[in-house]
Order: C-alpha cells, then sequence, then structure tokens
C-alpha cells in the first residue's frame, strides 16, 4: 500500500513553495544515469532508459533529483521530448522536459496538474472521512 501525502491547496502551494516555483521555470537538467560510465555507455544508458520509460534526471542548480517514470517520450531530432507526472512536495505536477542525446543535458519544468489534483484531493478526502467521523464521535463522547 502506497501512502501519499498531498498539501491541503496543491495550486496555492504550486504557486507559493520555493522549490517549485523554481522547477516551473525552464531549468538545466542533466541526465544522472552511469554517471562514472565512459560517454558512448552513457548515451546507450540513455537511450535504453528512454525506451524502458525510466529516466534518472538531475537539476544541478538545486541538487534536485528525479527518477521519472515517463508517459510520453517523443524523438525530436537530436533531442527526446518527455513527459512525465508525479506528486512533489505534495502537489500533483507534470514534468515536461526535453534532453540532447549528445550532450545529456537539456532542460525542463513542472506544471500544475489540476485535473488530476483534484482527483486524488477527492479519493484523499474520501479515505479520510471515517477517521474524520471516529475523532468527531470521541470529542462528543468526551464533551458530555
Amino acid at each position: 500500500m502506497v501512502c501519499m501525502m498531498y498539501a491541503e491547496n496543491q495550486s496555492e502551494t504550486f504557486r507559493t513553495d520555493p522549490v517549485l516555483v523554481q522547477l516551473s521555470q525552464p531549468i538545466v537538467i542533466n541526465f544522472s544515469g552511469c554517471l562514472h560510465g565512459k560517454e558512448a555507455e552513457r548515451k546507450q544508458n540513455f537511450t535504453q532508459c528512454c525506451q524502458d520509460r525510466k529516466l534518472p534526471v538531475t537539476v544541478p542548480s538545486n541538487g534536485v533529483n528525479l527518477d521519472l517514470i515517463l508517459k510520453k517520450v517523443d524523438n525530436d531530432g537530436n533531442d527526446v521530448v518527455f513527459e512525465s507526472d508525479l506528486v512533489f512536495n505534495g502537489v500533483c505536477v507534470l514534468w515536461k522536459g526535453k534532453i540532447n542525446k549528445q550532450t545529456l543535458t537539456g532542460t525542463g519544468y513542472l506544471e500544475f496538474d489540476s485535473s488530476r489534483a483534484e482527483k486524488e484531493g477527492k479519493t484523499a478526502a474520501e479515505k479520510l472521512k471515517p477517521y474524520r467521523q471516529r475523532i468527531d464521535a470521541i470529542k462528543n463522547m468526551i464533551s458530555r
């Protein structure tokens, strides 16, 4: 069972969290797989990661490392363009990026995923409902 904590107001958190604000602007990223391999080995590993739809990237300017599960991958000449949905700091987001196949560097940014945030918020509220009812029942019992 995966336990996921979501921010109470995801859209507000997306607009105010300093890391999310920074990552919502196009920012330099690097492929972080096979760091100590030779150049040819790293390029081959990058290609394999894209085919497997699992891509490790790093944002060197702030030290964020992401192991992305790609939902969309397209080859665009020398670049690989990709998308991955994830939860970052309790907020449902979509990571969009592109990485050059030769340099293994590129750019990426986060977008707020409002439809998924709404869906996950409702699901979380439903899961918490019995616990809140139990807490209310205990409070009522104590206050009598």
